[in-house]
């Protein structure tokens, strides 16, 4: 970063390099608040989407303070989570970037606070992330700035603001590993070292994900990138540094990689999903295409029109910045940094379409004669199940009379062992967005250099108003107790807790509630849930059936919870059957509050088999969010 950096409408003589920096930090802080608005008007008493994901990490926020400094035990196991057997946290992402950078925002200003001001951070941090790439690639500050503001606020980071998914907010970090990259492969230095392995390591502890999308890219870009690094000298110079950055990469990464690799051998982590299970999370090539279906003006009548998994498949890429790409990867083609960056994107293309070719959600399926499709299935039946080292069963993407069409990121998931854990390939659509705005960098800077300063305000609009979703679609949710948890918080502890019906507990939200009562629950949530517990799962969903009642009894649960909405019309036949069982009484009846506000956009979105009720709440759940709780007591 010197004086080398002269793009349009930047005169380092007029503009002092601090205040520069200032500015464009001001700026994507500015654009942070307005382009997330309400975020900022309820920064310390609700979160961005309805109550999901979101909930999980905002507990998480507070338990790692209540664990490390209230109670100062290790945050990695909860006891009173998955009662009686208790949660260990590296079942699921603990995203310790955030938790623990965030430790002093949760002491001073509690946990809903650091969770918002953590997710404001995480669009400054893109947008300046990709701006300092990008001068690091020459490109002028307009160019620079603009890419940034692309990357930040696209409709991947947007989703996931709503989904709640605070790992995959940490897109920041990718620009910013990339930025260390080219710093070390232009002139390596064991001081460069530093910065590799520190920004690799943030990004795996933001997201485990991230680290397996990531640096296969990482490793990949000095090929495509080319010289200097062929040169004996080069490497004489840049091993000290690698070796630097990989010791510093696996001292930082050890304290949450020890849990999560002892749980792995124990058999915790069971990566066991089907095939059918992981093609769902393919993406469409339309997604990247298909407008903005979270926009504030037309975003309704996409979202009719269209189906996506609007956490998940909310991948378009913006017509504006997909016009200001073309022109930076024209007018450089000749060159290599941007063909590395088009291929780069190109290759993270083809792995978010996942396993099979889809459309609106689901695969597409060729009608073939019934011959050819009974050969195709053998084929897929010996590959899938016989060859692979990763094996799954092919019949649930089988149909009589067609065939999918399969892609190579099927054959990456079957011959490629760590790829086991991968489990939602449209994701990569970030690598695909991150690319595509650093080349639009390029281009911007080009349209500068013949149209002058004055098109700079133009081009940030073309892209604002492509990206623009204010007010948030998604609505808001305020996090709160209920009444029925502030009941709990007045009664004996410890008195464990059960929730039914038990699929309404696989929610991130139902997590935060032991923060506002504090009693042991028999329930969870997280990717993977305690070996113990998923077995014990079969007998507690049979409830009320006796060997349900005898199991909670045994566990020592006191009160059972029961949301009658949540039944539906099998509230009044279940409430008879709970009423006839020894030793439950009724105690309690409580109205829920609504928590939930704001909604434009989701209550538009078709329920569909294809999204587990963990990822959308919508349909026959909306029941859950404002439930009427009968409270009974466990004798």
């Amino acid at each position: 970063m010197n004086g080398r950096h002269k793009g349009p409408g930047v005169n380092p003589k007029r503009v002092p390099r601090w205040q520069g920096e200032l500015a464009v930090l001001l700026g994507y802080g500015v654009l942070s608040i307005v382009l997330t608005w309400p975020l900022a008007a309820h920064w310390t008493e609700a979160v961005l989407g309805p109550p999901g994901d979101n909930l999980e990490y905002v507990w998480k926020m507070w338990w790692f303070k209540h664990a490390l400094l209230d109670k100062r035990v290790s945050p990695f196991f909860n006891p009173d989570v998955f009662y009686p057997f208790g949660y260990p946290l590296a079942l699921s992402e603990t995203t310790l970037t955030y938790t623990l950078l965030g430790l002093p925002l949760t002491w001073l200003f509690g946990e809903v606070a650091a969770y918002n001001l953590v997710v404001l951070f995480s669009f400054i941090l893109s947008g300046y992330g990709l701006y300092l790439l990008l001068r690091e690639l020459r490109v002028g500050m307009a160019g620079a700035f603009l890419g940034g503001v692309a990357f930040a606020f696209c409709p991947y980071r947007m989703a996931h603001v709503g989904a709640g998914h605070l790992p995959l907010l940490g897109t920041g970090w990718i620009p910013l590993l990339f930025w260390a990259l080219e710093r070390f492969l232009a002139s390596p230095s064991w001081r460069r070292g530093i910065p590799l392995g520190g920004l690799g390591a943030l990004l795996a502890l933001s997201s485990w994900y991230y680290a397996f999308m990531v640096f296969p890219f990482v490793g990949l870009y000095p090929f495509l990138r080319g010289w200097p690094w062929r040169s004996r000298a080069w490497w004489r110079q840049a091993l000290p540094g690698l070796g630097l950055a990989l010791v510093l990469m696996g001292i930082l990464l050890a304290p949450a990689a020890w849990p999560t690799l002892q749980l792995y051998a124990q058999g915790e982590l069971a990566y066991d999903f089907s095939l059918g299970y992981i093609d769902q999370w393919s993406a469409s090539p339309v997604d990247f295409l298909y407008p903005n279906a979270m926009h504030s003006l037309w975003g309704a009548g996409l979202t009719r029109h269209y189906y996506q998994n609007i956490h998940e498949n909310l991948l378009y890429l913006g017509w504006s910045v997909l016009a200001l790409a073309g022109v930076g990867l024209f007018w450089h083609r000749r060159e290599r940094l941007p063909r590395a960056f088009a291929w780069l994107g190109g290759l993270a293309f083809i792995l978010a379409l996942g396993t099979s070719l889809h459309f609106a959600g689901r695969p597409i399926y060729l009608r073939v004669p019934p011959k050819v499709e009974y050969q195709f299935a053998r084929m897929m039946y010996v590959l899938t199940g016989k060859l692979a080292l990763n094996k799954v069963d092919f019949s649930p993407l089988r149909r009589e009379g067609a065939i999918i069409l399969p892609l190579p990121t099927l054959f990456l998931y079957l011959f490629v062992p760590p790829m086991r854990a991968m489990r939602v390939w449209a994701r990569f659509g970030i690598m695909v967005m991150f690319s595509v705005a650093v080349l639009a960098g390029w281009g911007v800077e080009r349209i500068l250099a013949r149209k002058g300063r004055s098109w700079v305000l133009a081009l940030l609009g073309f892209v604002l108003i492509d990206f623009a979703v204010l007010p948030y679609p998604y609505g808001y949710t305020l996090v709160r107790g209920q009444p029925v948890d502030e009941w709990l918080a007045r009664q004996a502890h410890p008195s464990p807790v059960i929730h039914y019906p038990l699929e309404k507990t696989w929610f991130g939200w139902m997590l935060y509630p032991t923060r506002i009562h504090g009693q042991p629950i028999a329930y969870g949530y997280g990717t993977f849930t305690p070996k113990a517990y998923r077995q014990a799962a079969r007998t507690l969903a049979r409830w009320p059936a006796a060997e349900a009642v005898d199991l909670l009894r045994r566990w020592g649960v006191r009160y059972v919870l029961v949301g009658a909405r949540s039944y539906g019309t099998r509230w009044p036949a279940l409430q008879k059957e709970m009423a006839a069982i020894p030793g439950l009484q009724q105690v309690a009846v409580f109205e829920d509050r609504p928590l939930y506000r704001g909604d434009r956009l989701l209550h538009l979105v078709p329920p569909s088999p294809q999204v587990p009720v963990t990822e959308l709440v919508n349909g026959p759940q909306w029941a859950y969010l404002a439930d009427r709780v009968y409270v009974y007591m466990l004798k």
